[in-house]
């Protein structure tokens, strides 16, 4: 008896051991709809933080891959890439995901089709992040069920980020089902992060439903969808839905992929408003029994800054303010300006000549793009500044005022204030300057002379 416990033990720490070295493909959705906000961030932001995490957690012997789509081309159903075949060592990962630049459409039946390609007779697991539906596949469950016919002992794992429409829901659920794998919905980056864990960690499939089909999702009365361009696929994010009837807003949403609303036969019109610019109003009739449609082309795309610091050309997007100026046909009554909100540098804009600013401390950057509708575009932003790295010694304080000025003194301060801290960086376009520094009845000053990505090291002790 000890025998066999002892045998079936070595059994099971085998299997635990193959399990953890069962190789994996991520499928990282890089379709042009990632670049709508989460919580004020770009969705393909949310999921390379997620990706760089799940690397840090990953099991060094166990292969890794990964595989994007709709990242090169707008229009295009074959636009599925293999940026890398499944190796030990997740080192690199998340440079390659941080590499993707969401412009594209939806195919995850391809996606997934070349995954199980990528993987072999080995098998392994898919894990599979999209924030949308299949745009391109009739049928993306059936796929995933001639993998699970195939033989190979592969599994297909789904996540939907934040998604919310039942149909696209339904169309994962059946894929994961399909193949013995688990089928996940992320709201938000935290439960992403969740969500990829729980797919790492379940390397073998479960059990299969034998002949899985997207369950029929209830008809609502009124269907709303949004599209950048006539032939784009439905959006996702960055604008909310306003139903009307008559003057009365009935219904509102956030959310407006495929957006459902229930709401009794009538006559409504629908608006689109979408931060920098709105849409319709467009008329529909709702009849008893009928669902009704409205379809909003928004004729709008993607503006993405980039802003690099010369002469170097290091990305410096995460370090400065950036704004989004309108060009000079803009519609009266449109916003003319806005700041990029959180972190993310993008902007929904109207198809049109837009300007993009980049500025830190007193430095700035700008330059200008035609955007057209559908379309995501990737503005370079240049910008030259340096730092001034200040100790201040001797004020008795370490919030003494510090003000900075052109040489000349004559202007108004550019910096002005009380940092904390003996040493101080402050970011200035390249020049000359005059510092001081006073508290109380101490006073010093001095004039440094800022480089472009240099850092001029100032020392001021207060003067006798």
């Amino acid at each position: 008896m000890r025998r066999q416990a002892v045998l079936l033990a070595f059994v099971l720490l085998a299997f635990a051991g193959a399990a953890r070295a069962q190789q994996a493909m991520l499928v990282l959705d890089g379709s042009a709809s990632m670049w709508g906000r989460l919580d004020g961030r770009a969705k393909i932001d949310v999921a390379r933080e997620a990706v760089a995490a799940l690397m840090v957690r990953w099991p060094a012997e166990r292969p890794i891959g990964l595989m994007t789509y709709g990242h090169r081309r707008t229009q295009d159903c074959a636009d599925v890439e293999l940026l890398r075949a499944p190796a030990a060592d997740a080192g690199g990962m998340a440079a390659l995901a941080r590499g993707i630049v969401p412009r594209g459409r939806t195919p995850l039946a391809e996606a997934v089709r070349q995954a199980a390609a990528a993987l072999g007779a080995a098998g392994g697991s898919i894990i599979l992040v999209t924030d949308g539906i299949e745009t391109c596949h009739p049928d993306p469950c059936a796929v995933a069920q001639d993998i699970a016919r195939s033989g190979v002992r592969l599994v297909v794992h789904t996540v939907a980020f934040a998604l919310t429409d039942p149909a696209a829901l339904a169309q994962l659920r059946c894929m994961a089902e399909a193949t013995g794998g688990r089928a996940m919905t992320a709201r938000d980056a935290a439960e992403l992060a969740a969500g990829l864990d729980r797919a790492a960690e379940a390397p073998v499939p479960g059990p299969r439903h034998a002949a899985p089909r997207a369950e029929p999702v209830p008809q609502p009365s009124l269907i709303v969808t949004l599209r950048l361009c006539p032939s784009c696929d439905p959006m996702t994010g960055d604008a909310s839905i306003v139903v009307r009837r008559g003057e009365e807003v009935v219904a509102t949403g956030g959310d407006p992929f495929g957006r459902f609303f229930d709401l009794p036969a009538a006559d409504y019109t629908v608006t689109v408003e979408a931060g920098l610019f709105t849409r319709g109003p467009v008329p529909v009739t709702l009849q008893a029994g009928r669902p009704g449609r409205a379809e909003i082309v928004l004729d709008a795309g993607w503006l993405v800054g980039e802003v690099r610091s010369e002469p170097s050309d290091e990305d410096v997007t995460g370090r400065v303010r950036l704004e989004w100026h309108a060009g000079a046909a803009a519609p009266e009554g449109q916003p003319r300006a806005a700041h990029a909100q959180g972190t993310g540098p993008s902007f929904l804009v109207p198809a049109g000549t837009h300007r993009m600013v980049a500025g830190i401390g007193n430095a700035t950057g700008a330059a200008e793009a035609d955007v057209a509708a559908g379309e995501v575009v990737m503005l370079r932003v240049p910008i030259r500044f340096g730092a001034l790295a200040l100790r201040r010694e001797g004020f008795g304080s370490d919030t003494a005022h510090v003000a900075v000025t052109t040489a000349d003194e004559a202007s108004t301060p550019i910096y002005d204030d009380r940092p904390t801290g003996e040493r101080v960086e402050i970011p200035l376009a390249p020049g000359s300057y005059r510092v001081m520094v006073d508290q109380e009845e101490r006073r010093a000053s001095t004039v440094v002379t800022i480089a472009a990505e240099g850092t001029t090291e100032a020392t001021l002790q207060p003067q006798e």
